[in-house]
């Protein structure tokens, strides 16, 4: 097979033998902070076509791993999978995969990842060429070396038509999903039939500029920003910083892509961070705390950042920018669906899904006037 085509990824680069397809543009990737480097890299969202009459595939990869500081080894297999016609028809997991090993002061060793062979056996009975879908893992970073079958296989255009483009934090990115088909993104873009790209970055929704270099560098035809949970989390930004942020984020955006519609999306509801500032922590129980600070009028709570939002999109008199509480997607009534206080399970990621579709459909919203452009086509 020649170069791979990729899709969900906003740039692709030559390593060694192979390509690796980015979240970032390869620039501004080098210009990143450690974490949003590696997150960056990650292939969450990332699907590569093919067509071919393959009941086998072989895939030549190199994976790479995130492991956290409280951690010794990865959670779970980085799980590639194959998709004919929407149903997965093959799973394969990378069982020797190089580390990304996050140390307690923050900073980050590699092991370098060793090459792969990974095969996925296709289940569905074809004897005529189809387009097959690879999915790539929502937690690694993958170079492709090479694809090949027991017949011949070439590179799929993809889909084409509209383009709705999200950001957000390991919420977006699908941390707790089932698969890499189950993030609430992928189950949204997969039901609207849209092309979709999931800028998604665990713990790294930052307002960093090059997040909002990647996001202007792609054809959005409508654009959602989920915002505030990794800022107040990580006790980043205070109420000043953040709201400024925010503004300089989308002029970035605007500066390259003036009309095209624009949701931002208030943090979904987390109990510990509501009223009470980060950096957030694990409590005795596993479950999320932030750190309380009485006299602090400046920390910023999950509160103050859904205000500061709102009113910042209402300051910008801009008729292609909407706001969006996140609470109406993920709401204080359903703290039950977060076993760590901060992450949803599939259940939660499910519920997410389906209002936000709910919303996208109905003119009358903020995302239905944002999405209905890109609907009608």
């Amino acid at each position: 097979m020649t170069a791979p085509r990729f899709v969900g990824q906003v740039d692709t680069v030559r390593d060694g033998a192979g390509w690796r397809p980015l979240r970032l543009p390869a620039d501004q990737l080098r210009r990143a902070p450690q974490p949003l480097e590696v997150l960056g890299s990650f292939t969450s969202g990332v699907r590569m076509p093919v067509r071919t009459a393959a009941r086998r595939l072989v895939l030549e990869v190199r994976v790479d791993r995130l492991v956290m500081a409280h951690l010794d080894a990865p959670e779970h297999p980085a799980e590639f999978l194959a998709e004919v016609d929407g149903r997965i028809v093959g799973r394969a997991a990378a069982a020797s995969t190089g580390l990304i090993r996050e140390r307690r002061d923050a900073r980050w060793d590699r092991e370098p990842a060793p090459a792969t062979r990974l095969e996925l056996r296709l289940d569905d009975g074809a004897t005529a060429p189809r387009e097959v879908v690879i999915w790539m893992p929502i937690d690694a970073a993958v170079a492709v070396d090479a694809v090949t079958g027991d017949a011949p296989v070439a590179p799929s255009p993809g889909p084409d038509g509209p383009h709705w483009v999200h950001h957000g934090s390991s919420i977006s990115q699908g941390a707790t999903a089932r698969d890499a088909r189950s993030t609430w993104p992928a189950l949204v873009g997969r039901e609207l039939g849209l092309r979709w790209t999931n800028l998604g970055f665990g713990g790294n929704a930052q307002l960093d500029p090059m997040t909002a270099h990647g996001i202007r560098a792609l054809d959005a035809d409508v654009v959602t920003l989920e915002l505030g949970i990794n800022v107040v989390a990580a006790d980043g930004m205070r109420r000043r910083a953040f709201a400024s942020a925010t503004h300089a984020f989308l002029d970035l955006v605007r500066d390259r892509r003036p009309e095209v519609p624009i949701v931002v999306i208030g943090a979904f509801a987390c109990p510990a961070l509501e009223s009470t500032p980060g950096p957030g922590r694990a409590g005795p129980d596993g479950r999320l705390v932030g750190t309380p600070r009485e006299g602090d009028a400046t920390a910023l709570t999950l509160e103050a950042s859904r205000e500061l939002l709102a009113e910042l999109v209402a300051a910008r008199d801009d008729p292609a920018l909407g706001y969006l509480d996140g609470r109406e997607l993920l709401g204080a009534s359903e703290a039950d669906l977060l076993p760590d206080g901060l992450h949803p399970a599939q259940p939660g990621l499910d519920l997410i899904s389906s209002r936000f579709l709910g919303r996208a459909r109905d003119p009358r919203t903020a995302l239905g006037r944002a999405f209905a452009p890109a609907l009608a086509r």
